[in-house]
């Protein structure tokens, strides 16, 4: 008699991992920081680090909105955890992830601020991460605990914009 437990398949484990998001960020700017300054580029001040400064400050701006409406609303930030409420407001009304959308667009006015193509692969891992092992437990968790009027919201209100 086989008394083994069955192997989780890779993608069962990919998205059972408890990832921090704003955690995976800074991760994801260290590296392609390093690797932008190891790269030999011309390095120039212009209307490129303006441009870049304002979707840092929108970036931190909504995501920390967001996270502010979490927290007066008492539910959980934490992508595994268990929300206590389900919040229909703004910027929840045009974006489900106001959050994860925020810290994409940091590290992508980061780019733009520093002019540099390999920090580009910052914003697009984040997303992809955030987007396949992230949201999906989320909406999993939001459509046990809110059932139809989670799935009407996610009828009126993207993932992502």
């Amino acid at each position: 008699m086989n008394t083994t437990e069955p192997q989780a398949s890779s993608s069962t484990t990919l998205t059972t991992m408890k990832i921090h998001p704003p955690l995976l960020a800074g991760a994801l700017l260290l590296v392609t920081l390093a690797l932008h300054f190891m790269l030999p580029e011309e390095r120039a001040v212009g209307w490129e680090q303006f441009i870049g400064l304002l979707f840092v400050a929108a970036g931190v701006g909504l995501s920390s909105f967001a996270a502010a409406i979490f927290q007066a609303r008492e539910t959980t930030r934490k992508p595994w955890g268990e929300p206590t409420a389900f919040v229909v407001l703004a910027p929840f009304t045009w974006t489900r992830n106001p959050m994860y959308l925020g810290l994409a667009m940091t590290l992508f006015g980061l780019a733009i601020f520093f002019g540099s193509i390999v920090m580009l692969l910052a914003p697009a891992v984040f997303f992809a991460v955030i987007d396949r092992m992230v949201i999906p437990r989320e909406e999993e968790t939001m459509e046990r605990l809110f059932g139809q009027q989670y799935r009407d919201y996610t009828y009126r209100v993207r993932r992502w914009v």
